[in-house]
């Protein structure tokens, strides 16, 4: 194994990563007025970004490990296979959240906010579960080295504004 080669690798992939949170951190501050009259979401970030992103972290695995055994593998197949488990997935944990949350915190907007936010951003993390490594493989790249750091970032990214957005919205 060269060392030099796979350091240089990976921190490169990670420092994209770095420079993408940091835009990540500057969306936040243009919902600084629905954070501020809602301050309760602030709490919730944490959440929706982990579910959304655990949910991608599956996909990619999954993809990787399907791009590895499999001769000829059909992509359009795997995707229509995927949206469906993700979907049934999202509105699974989207309902078990909303419900969750609503009861807790005596607020069934809250829980809507937090379930929509959820169910959207899990949905969203099929994309950047699946096309990153599939990109990276065609592009003869190892999407097991390009695709975490970079997926992560993108899903952090789209499930912050998902959430705000929603929240924006509902409350």
């Amino acid at each position: 194994m060269n060392y030099a080669k796979e350091i240089k690798i990976r921190t490169t992939w990670l420092l994209i990563g770095l420079a993408l949170s940091l835009g990540t951190a500057e969306v936040i501050k243009n919902f600084e007025t629905t954070l501020a009259e809602n301050i309760i979401l602030a709490s919730f970030i944490p959440l929706v970004v982990y579910m959304s992103d655990a949910v991608g972290t599956q996909m990619e695995a999954i993809i990787i490990r399907e791009l590895n055994q499999k001769k000829k593998f059909k992509f359009l197949g795997f995707i229509r296979q995927q949206i469906v488990i993700v979907s049934v997935v999202a509105v699974a944990i989207g309902i078990v959240a909303g419900f969750t949350i609503a009861f807790l915190n005596s607020s069934e907007q809250l829980g809507l906010v937090i379930g929509l936010s959820l169910f959207i951003g899990i949905l969203s993390s099929l994309a950047t579960g699946t096309l990153l490594p599939y990109m990276f493989w065609k592009m003869h790249d190892d999407p097991a080295e390009a695709s975490g750091p970079i997926a992560t970032v993108i899903q952090d990214f789209m499930s912050v504004i998902i959430f705000f957005l929603i929240a924006q919205a509902l409350l």
